[in-house]
């Protein structure tokens, strides 16, 4: 009987929204910086969503975007843009994690991003979170996974691991006897060459692959 659940984060429960990089150009554009429409929406939706994974907080966050477009923020702007983007910039969680919420397993997250980048979104307070930095090792390293089984207490036969990701979530779970469930929204992966891993197209299947 599957006592936790691992989820990733990026791709599996939640998503940047690229349209939100427009919001931050009007934000820059509040300080009369000579801020290009085009080209700093280009710069940002190519790097903010790996920020998540770099930055260690909404201050760090807003360090990296002023960078990459080439500004110089004062002190109380720098706060002011890293307030805004604290409020503007979290991820979104896709329309099925509803259907997850209230699942009687304990829940965990296990990702590539910062802690902040998860604390973000109130729906996921009740998750655990793993992050690189707290606990010394990343995805697809088992000692990510044998981190979150050591302090959820829990054994690799009562665990299930679902994400969108094969090598980096799928695979590295299998090997340590995990339950592995791939989250495949897109139909990326055909077939599989391991009976062992569940694929299911939306987390509205996950309780019936418990």
């Amino acid at each position: 009987m599957i006592q936790l659940i691992i989820f990733d984060f990026f791709g599996t429960l939640a998503y940047y929204d690229p349209a939100r990089t427009a919001a931050v150009i009007a934000k820059l554009k509040e300080f009369n910086l000579p801020v290009d429409d085009q080209k700093a929406n280009q710069r940002l939706a190519e790097i903010l969503p790996e920020y998540f994974s770099k930055a260690k907080s909404w201050e760090q966050m807003a360090d990296k975007i002023t960078q990459k477009l080439g500004i110089v923020l004062e002190a109380d702007r720098r706060e002011s843009l890293a307030a805004f983007a604290a409020k503007n910039l979290p991820c979104r969680l896709f329309g099925d994690v509803s259907d997850i919420l209230d699942l009687p397993p304990k829940k965990a997250i296990l990702t590539l991003c910062e802690d902040f980048a998860v604390q973000s979104v109130p729906e996921l307070r009740n998750f655990e979170i793993f992050s690189p930095r707290e606990y010394g090792a990343a995805k697809p390293d088992p000692k990510a996974f044998l981190a979150v089984l050591k302090k959820m207490k829990a054994e690799p036969r009562e665990t299930a691991m679902v994400g969108d990701n094969l090598e980096n979530d799928i695979l590295p779970a299998l090997a340590l006897g995990i339950k592995p469930i791939l989250l495949d929204r897109a139909g990326k992966y055909e077939k599989l060459d391991n009976p062992a891993i569940i694929k299911i197209k939306s987390l509205r299947e996950l309780k019936n692959n418990l």
